[in-house]
């Protein structure tokens, strides 16, 4: 299939437009004039997880490709790739959607926008940067200016789901006793701690609501908190600046990964629900019915840096700035409050033997 990119020219001068987080609108960054996004404000509906999945297994494959594309903007070949979603013409800069990606048999239906612009999100890594305890001193001088910092869109699937569980197990209850002992000739008595175990049985009914799923395995996942509520129509105008991928995690493969989030979930409620001190799970049966599902795309500005050889990754929440990455380590940092807890507790001991 051939490629058809999206453009996003402005309407009074035609320059290339950029998402304003400011604004919330597509906004020339020549003229300065705001191309208002039309936004249709309609419910984001679940789709039936079944349905669809049905309708997947009457879809054929795409051969796997990467063909020339030209921009309509400066008329440069350039390509692509398959998993590229958005991005840019590389000779003259113009917003582009590559539909080649689109060619999924599952379109996005919403997405968060961008609420942190680029300047404030190397403000908040140098920040962070700042902050992290045992870093080498170096490091604390790291300018975020030395690092590509790009805004990429996370395909997501969400997952909603009814569940239905049968579980075996037993409840520990705590007591105490006390029990005799002699030491260096002295009888002594202490108090020793004693559980008693009852056999336990039940059932739960637990929903989920929007479990969050990755669905793409080139980004490292995060744990962030998604403002979901705030969701919007997905619309190719949000795109025009950054990059977005296409989802390479197939849909029942993500339900594989919400099952394992639930059924954590439900053996933390499993084990509220048996009560007691201590709680052990023998056997646990969960159904899962009336599942639904969403395709959404999520706002990250992803990027690494280079620090005496090495490459750190760090992504960056783009919605309320919250960073996950890596960093390098001060090995002399390290031991020196490695020995520094050791003299202390020496010091401790010492003169608690006084």
């Amino acid at each position: 299939m051939s490629k058809k990119e999206y453009i996003f020219p402005c309407e009074q001068c035609g320059a290339k437009l950029e998402y304003s987080v400011a604004t919330g609108e597509l906004t020339c960054p020549y003229c300065s004039h705001v191309n208002v996004i039309q936004r249709a404000f309609t419910q984001i509906v679940e789709k039936d997880y079944e349905k669809a999945i049905k309708e997947l297994k009457n879809f054929s494959e795409r051969p796997s490709e990467i063909t020339s594309s030209k921009c309509p903007t400066c008329a440069a070949t350039f390509e692509l790739g398959e998993d590229i979603h958005a991005s840019e013409c590389p000779f003259c800069g113009s917003a582009v959607v590559n539909e080649v990606s689109l060619y999924r048999p599952i379109k996005p239906q919403a997405l968060l926008p961008f609420s942190i612009d680029k300047k404030k999100a190397k403000a908040l890594f140098k920040e962070w940067l700042k902050n992290r305890w045992f870093a080498p001193n170096k490091l604390k001088e790291y300018s975020a200016e030395d690092s590509t910092l790009e805004g990429i869109f996370v395909p997501y699937w969400t997952y909603d789901a009814g569940t239905f569980s049968r579980y075996s197990g037993r409840r520990g209850d705590k007591y105490y006793v006390e029990e005799s002992y002699t030491e260096d000739g002295v009888s002594k008595t202490r108090r020793v701690e004693k559980i008693r175990w009852h056999n336990v049985s039940g059932e739960l009914s637990k929903n989920f609501d929007d479990v969050l799923v990755i669905a793409t395995n080139s980004q490292k996942t995060a744990s962030y908190n998604w403002d979901l509520k705030n969701l919007v129509d997905y619309d190719e105008s949000f795109l025009s600046g950054y990059e977005s991928e296409v989802y390479s995690v197939e849909l029942d493969d993500g339900l594989k990964s919400a099952k394992v989030t639930m059924t954590s979930h439900i053996r933390d409620a499993v084990k509220r629900q048996i009560g007691g001190d201590v709680q052990e799970i023998s056997s646990l049966q969960s159904d899962f019915f009336d599942i639904t599902f969403k395709h959404i795309l999520l706002p990250v500005y992803a990027s690494a840096f280079k620090f005496d050889g090495k490459v750190y990754s760090y992504i960056i929440n783009g919605r309320n700035g919250e960073i996950s990455g890596e960093r390098p380590y001060s090995i002399v940092k390290i031991a020196f409050a490695v020995i520094s807890a050791l003299l202390v507790g020496g010091v401790i001991y010492y003169f608690s033997n006084q």
